[in-house]
């Protein structure tokens, strides 16, 4: 069936483009020529003077142009539009406050709002062999309770433990920590 379309298709001849009409323009009727016999040569200066003149009276003297049927409806269409503007400014109202802030809220509430990643500090330190043990000992209890860690998960849980603690206990776990030489150790054979 569609080769059937497309024969048809083909078998029409293409559609003649016909030429639309130009407007037509009003044909004026020419002047009259006035024709004087000028046996004097005086009287021919006249004439020519006489000739500008009759030109100068039928340009003031036409009719003016009659507007076309689009010119009339651009027109009409155009006064209307300019008479609904002048409604439109004249009308003055202020929106209530209520509905401006109801519609800055869901415009915020359909983003939500992400919270800012804190900036991480990368920083060395030293400590004792033995304290160092012990960060791998909480790792394996903690494995086994079912959560697991990080190394620097378990130092930020301890600076939050010492946090919480009041001032005169704080002191007192802070004076049990012994104070060590800082810097890098020295390596093995080297002093």
């Amino acid at each position: 069936m569609t080769e059937q379309k497309k024969n048809t298709a083909a078998a029409k001849p293409p559609k003649k483009l016909v030429p639309r009409p130009a407007p037509k323009a009003e044909v004026k009727a020419a002047p009259p020529v006035v024709e004087v016999a000028a046996p004097v040569a005086t009287e021919a200066p006249a004439v020519v003077a006489a000739a500008p003149a009759t030109a100068a009276a039928t340009a003031k003297a036409r009719p003016p142009r009659k507007p076309s049927r689009v010119d009339e409806t651009v027109a009409k269409h155009q006064k209307v539009l300019a008479e609904a503007l002048v409604k439109a400014q004249a009308i003055k109202y202020e929106q209530p406050q209520v509905m401006k802030q109801a519609a800055a809220k869901p415009a915020k509430a359909a983003k939500p709002v992400k919270p800012r990643k804190p900036k991480l500090v990368r920083d060395s330190y030293a400590m004792p062999e033995a304290e160092y043990a012990r960060i791998g000992e909480l790792k394996k209890r903690l494995a086994g309770l079912g959560s697991e860690v990080k190394k620097s998960e378990l130092l930020r849980g301890g600076i939050a433990l010492l946090a919480a603690l009041n001032d005169a206990e704080l002191q007192a776990v802070m004076g049990r920590v012994e104070r060590i030489k800082t810097g890098r150790p020295a390596k093995d054979g080297k002093k």
